[in-house]
């Protein structure tokens, strides 16, 4: 694979985005594009659509999230495209002002695909952390 310029690019597309407030703490949230491109650019989806919903309430802070992708472009010469989902959570404590903990899980379905023709992304993966701030 070389890495060059697309060249000319001229795509157009449309976005959407809702977030709405229900009840005490929880949050949901979705968001859609879609991208006609003239000429396909690696790693642009034709479709991209997103739903997630949050509650925090005193230390805690929850979220969920989905994401559908269709007609990714991982490679232009040859025309390979991607679909897949991908479902991710996090969450954080506040243990003190100072202090927190988180935790995130990706790609929970463990989905196979590639952002890049020949590189493949992890399967479902898990990290946490500590953040201190002073």
């Amino acid at each position: 694979m070389l890495n060059q310029n697309a060249g000319k690019v001229n795509n157009c597309g449309v976005e959407a985005e809702i977030t709405g407030y229900v009840g005490r703490g929880w949050r949901l949230h979705a968001n859609y594009s879609f991208l006609h491109m003239q000429r396909p650019v690696t790693g642009a989806p034709e479709h991209k659509l997103y739903a997630g919903v949050q509650y925090a309430a005193g230390r805690w802070d929850v979220s969920t999230g989905v994401q559908y992708i269709h007609g990714l472009y991982t490679s232009t010469s040859p025309v390979v495209q991607q679909h897949f989902v991908l479902w991710n959570v996090r969450a954080r404590v506040q243990v003190l002002r100072w202090l927190s903990l988180w935790i995130r899980g990706e790609n929970l379905l463990a989905q196979r695909y590639e952002i890049n023709a020949g590189y493949p992304m992890p399967l479902a993966t898990a990290i946490g952390g500590i953040e201190i701030v002073f």
